[in-house]
This record gives structure tokens, C-alpha cells and sequence, in this order.
């Protein structure tokens, strides 16, 4: 009867080392004894745990894994990867909602940050930056950040080449309206540029299509939708998981009515006046 998986994993921990040893290729007992800079009862013992396992096995060159022992080994060093890769993000991924779509596949390899309290738009200023040589970019946002992003994504969309799709909540759709008339019809009616309205987002991901590749970035916002951390990722398998969570976002969001722009534009001129006389 094969052994609890309990003590398989236990034993696997405790004797990676070793593992990690014959991965590289069959070795001697004395080689080993060298190379984990251990004691050789200390080796016998490992060896035979593992032997008991079937993980490794006698050879004329010496010690080596199993054809199940370097499965379990490559499946075990993964694992390890994820958890380290949990770990480090476990600051930034405390703002995201628990029921929110996440992925080890996109914290695997990935950088992650909070911002700075003397640069706070570092991360978003690299997000604009990445716009000017982008051809394709996929987004969701809850508050105008930085306005120099709003200006890059309209320039490059009427006057270039840059395909954008942009999910948003009510809010600030009716901000952009409200404030950038010019901009926000502009984009609808002559840029290659779409936008959905959502009523919530439980993060903001953006996905920047450049030609020597993509870069992924997903902001975590508190609950006043400021931003908490940013995860920034640039692996296939990170956008392959992005581009479903885009893809889900944007079915459940309706595209964007665009309100009236001669009432919008007579509500904004108002509002302009009421100011003025309230500063006279």
C-alpha cells in the first residue's frame, strides 16, 4: 500500500535538497555526501526514504531519480515557486475581494509594488509610458488617475494606430463626459476606441499590446478606489489568464451610451457660470 500523501510531501520537504541533486544528473553516494555538505548517515537515511517511495533507484553511474521521482520533484519545485510567489504579493492581493478572479499564473514571475509616498504615480506614469509604443490596449478604471494617460490614449487613438478598449464605471464615464467633452466624443467617432460601463471593478487591468510583446498591470484599490499595490506581469501565461478576466469584464458590462452632447455641453457651461458668480 502506497504511504499517506502526507508523508509524501513531508518527505519530499525535507529532502529536496538531495532531489534538486540528482535532477542535475545520477551521482555517487560520496559525491553527494560532498556536494550537500552532510554527514553520510545523513545521506543513507534521505536515500533511503526515498528509495522507499520509488523516487530513486540504483544505477552503475550511481544514484538518480525515478521516472515518478523527477516527476515529483518538478511538481514539488513548482508548487514552492506559487507559494513564494503568494507570499510576496500577499500585501497588495489583502485589497483585492476575496470572490475577485486571481491566478497563481499571474503572480508567477511578476513584480509587485505599493506605491511610494514620494513618487505615488511612478507606476502609473510607466502604464502611460508604455502607451506611446503600444498597438493594442484593453482596460478597466474606476477614477482618473493621471491625466497625462487619458491624453496619451486619446492622441494615439485618433491621430495613430492604437486600438483601445475601455471598460469603466458609471462615475467616471460621466466624469470624462462632464470634463473632456471634446475628448470622450472624440474618440467615439473618430478613434478606434471602445467603452463599456460596468458598475464595479474589484481591480483595474490593464493589458498593453506592444509589438515586441504585452505588459500586463493590475492596481488594487482600497475601498475609496486608491490604489493599494500594483502587479506587473509580462508572461504568456499571465496573459492568457488576463485576457479571460478582460473577456469575462467586458460581457458583463454593456457598451457605453454616449450622453447628448448638446445637453452635456449646456449642463457644463452652466455649471462654468455658477462658479464664476460664486467666486464674484
Amino acid at each position: 500500500m502506497y504511504p499517506p500523501t502526507a508523508d509524501v510531501v513531508e518527505t519530499v520537504s525535507r529532502r529536496r535538497e538531495l532531489l534538486e541533486a540528482l535532477a542535475a544528473g545520477p551521482q555517487r553516494k560520496r559525491d553527494l555526501v560532498e556536494q550537500l555538505a552532510c554527514s553520510r548517515s545523513t545521506v543513507d537515511r534521505a536515500i533511503r526514504e526515498l528509495e522507499r517511495f520509488e523516487f530513486i533507484e540504483r544505477a552503475e553511474s550511481g544514484y538518480r531519480l525515478t521516472a515518478a521521482g523527477q516527476l515529483v520533484f518538478e511538481e514539488f519545485s513548482r508548487t514552492t515557486e506559487t507559494f513564494a510567489a503568494i507570499g510576496e504579493a500577499s500585501q497588495v492581493l489583502a485589497a483585492i475581494p476575496r470572490e475577485a478572479p486571481m491566478s497563481p499564473a499571474f503572480l508567477k514571475d511578476a513584480t509587485v509594488s505599493e506605491p511610494k509616498p514620494h513618487a505615488p504615480n511612478a507606476p502609473l506614469q510607466e502604464l502611460a509610458a508604455s502607451f506611446e509604443t503600444a498597438t493594442r490596449v484593453r482596460g478597466t478604471s474606476a477614477a482618473e488617475r493621471l491625466p497625462e494617460t487619458r491624453d496619451r490614449l486619446y492622441h494615439r487613438s485618433i491621430e495613430e494606430d492604437l486600438s483601445v478598449e475601455a471598460i469603466l464605471t458609471p462615475d467616471l464615464a460621466d466624469f470624462l463626459f462632464k470634463s473632456y467633452p471634446g475628448q470622450a466624443y472624440g474618440v467615439l467617432n473618430h478613434g478606434d476606441f471602445e467603452i463599456y460601463e460596468i458598475e464595479s471593478l474589484p481591480y483595474e487591468l490593464t493589458i498593453v499590446e506592444q509589438p515586441e510583446g504585452c505588459q500586463l498591470f493590475l492596481f488594487a484599490l482600497n475601498d475609496r478606489a486608491e490604489i493599494e499595490g500594483v502587479i506587473k506581469n509580462d508572461t504568456q501565461a499571465a496573459l492568457e489568464w488576463a485576457e479571460s478576466v478582460f473577456d469575462e469584464l467586458r460581457a458583463a458590462a454593456s457598451p457605453l451610451v454616449p450622453p447628448d452632447r448638446s445637453e452635456m455641453e449646456s449642463e457644463a457651461a452652466s455649471l462654468d457660470m455658477d462658479r464664476s458668480e460664486s467666486r464674484d
